[in-house]
C-alpha cells in the first residue's frame, strides 16, 4: 500500500474493518510485529555498557528490525515504525544521532532505548530504561534508582487501569501520584496514544501530566473515556527534575512524512530525499542516518521547509543533572481489560529509598493481578547483523537546480 493510497483511497468502512481486534488476521499481524520488538529490544539493551557508541546502538537496532521484517509478508509493506532511539540522562526521546553527533556511554548513565516495527501497517512499539553499571553486583541508588523505580511503577499502574470506561484523567492523576512518591515529575509533552493500522497517533492522547494552568477548553482533551477494541502505545516518562522541557542544541534526527502535503521540489537532493522517504518509510518516522547520502540529508531540509516532513525534536529537561526514565509498551484494550502485546524486560538493578505507601490509589491498583501477555512470544530466527557495522554512504549526487 503506497502512502497516497493510504491518504486518499482508504475509506472509513475499510479503516474500521482493518482495525477490528476480533479479526484473527489483524491480531496475528499485531502479534508478529510484537514478536520482532520482543526479540530485538533485549538484544539492543544487552549491548549497553561503558564506552559503547549510541550511534552504533541505534544502527544495530534498526539493522535488526529491518532484517526481521524483511522475512515477513513479502507482498505487503512492512518495516521500521519507530527508528531506534537511545536517549541518555536528561534527554527525553528521539535521540538517534549521526556519527558526528555521537556520544559514548559512561558509568551511571540512564539509557532509554525505544523502537518499533509494523507488519502490513500493524504496529508494535516499546521502550526500556537501563543504567550503565560499573559494578553489576551492587545496586544503583540515588536519583537514578528513584526515577527508574517511579517510572516502572507508574507504567504498571497505568497498564492495569487501561481498560474500557476508565477516564484518561484518572490515569494521568495516578501517574503524577506515583511520581510524587519517588520525588519525581512526569515529563512535559509526553503521552500515551491509541494506534491504528498505519497510524501511530490515532486518537486522543493520555497525557503523563496535566498542564500547569488547565483551562476549560482543555478538559475534553484530558477527560475522555478509554474504549474497548483499541491498541495503545503506553508511554510513561518521568524525571527527577521539575518536568519542564526545552530544546537541545541538536538538530532533529527523526522525521515523518506528511502525506497530506505536496510541493513541486526543484533541488535534486530534495527529490532524492523525497523518493527515498516514499520508497522506504511512507507514513512512518525515520532516522536521518537511514538516508543514503549527505546529499539526501541536505535535501531533507528542503522537505522540512516545504512541510513535506515533520520533525521530532530532541528535547531535554531543564537541568543537566536531571535524569529521565521511560518505559513503553503496546497494549490491547479488550472488553475484558488490557492485554500486553509487548513484554516488559528485566529492570536494572536499583534500590530506591522511596516506596509507594499502602492504602493509596496506586498501591490498590498494583495489588490487582498482573496483566498477561496476549500469547507466548515466538522466538526469532538468527539473522546476519553485526554490532558496530557502520554504513558506507553512497557517493553524493549533484545538487544543482533543474
Amino acid at each position: 500500500m503506497s502512502n497516497m493510497e493510504i491518504s486518499m483511497a482508504y475509506p472509513a468502512s475499510k479503516f474500521e474493518a482493518d482495525n477490528t481486534l476480533t479479526n484473527p488476521v489483524v491480531l496475528e499481524k499485531y502479534q508478529l510485529a510484537a514478536d520482532i520488538v520482543n526479540g530485538v529490544l533485549p538484544i539492543v539493551v544487552s549491548k549497553v555498557e561503558t564506552g559503547i557508541s549510541v550511534c552504533d546502538l541505534c544502527q544495530f537496532g534498526d539493522d535488526l528490525l529491518t532484517a526481521y521484517t524483511e522475512k515477513m509478508y513479502k507482498n505487503s509493506e512492512r518495516g521500521i515504525a519507530v527508528p531506534t532511539c537511545v536517549s541518555v540522562n536528561n534527554l527525553v526521546q528521539y535521540f538517534s544521532p549521526l556519527a558526528e553527533n555521537d556520544i559514548n556511554l559512561k558509568p551511571g548513565d540512564v539509557v532509554k532505548i525505544e523502537l518499533g516495527v509494523h507488519v502490513d501497517g500493524y504496529i508494535a512499539t516499546a521502550a526500556h530504561t537501563t543504567i550503565v553499571s560499573s559494578n553489576s553486583q551492587e545496586p544503583t541508588t540515588g536519583k537514578a534508582a528513584d526515577v527508574v523505580a517511579a517510572t516502572h511503577f507508574a507504567y504498571e499502574t497505568a497498564l492495569r487501569m487501561l481498560r474500557p470506561g476508565i477516564r484518561a484523567s484518572e490515569i494521568t492523576r495516578v501517574i503524577t501520584e506515583v511520581a510524587a512518591y519517588f520525588r519525581c515529575q512526569p515529563v512535559e509533552g509526553t503521552f500515551s496514544s491509541p494506534m491504528k493500522r498505519f497510524v501511530l497517533r490515532a486518537g486522543k492522547d493520555i497525557e503523563n501530566r496535566f498542564l500547569d494552568e488547565l483551562i476549560v477548553q482543555d478538559l475534553e482533551k484530558y477527560d475522555f473515556e478509554v474504549e474497548a477494541n483499541q491498541v495503545y502505545q503506553l508511554n510513561i516518562a518521568l524525571t527527577t527534575g521539575d518536568g519542564t522541557i526545552k530544546n537541545t542544541e541538536y538538530k532533529p534526527f527523526v522525521y515523518q512524512r506528511d502525506v497530506n502535503k505536496s510541493y513541486q521540489l526543484k533541488m535534486k537532493s530534495a527529490r532524492q530525499a523525497y523518493a527515498e522517504v516514499n520508497a522506504n518509510h511512507t507514513v512512518f518516522p525515520f532516522a536521518t542516518r537511514s538516508l543514503s547520502s549527505n546529499a539526501a540529508r541536505l535535501g531533507l531540509m528542503s522537505l522540512l521547509e516545504h512541510e513535506l516532513v515533520t520533525a521530532y525534536p530532541v528535547m531535554r529537561t531543564k537541568l543537566n543533572s536531571d535524569l529521565v526514565a521511560q518505559f513503553k509498551g503496546t497494549v490491547m484494550v479488550t472488553a475484558e481489560g488490557p492485554v500486553r502485546n509487548t513484554r516488559a524486560l528485566q529492570l536494572p538493578y536499583v534500590h530506591s529509598q522511596f516506596c509507594i505507601p499502602q492504602a493509596t490509589t496506586a498501591a490498590t491498583v498494583l495489588s490487582t493481578p498482573e496483566v498477561k501477555e496476549i500469547r507466548q512470544a515466538k522466538p526469532l530466527a538468527t539473522v546476519d547483523v553485526t554490532f558496530g557495522d557502520r554504513r558506507i554512504q553512497k557517493e553524493d549526487v549533484e545538487m544543482d537546480m533543474e
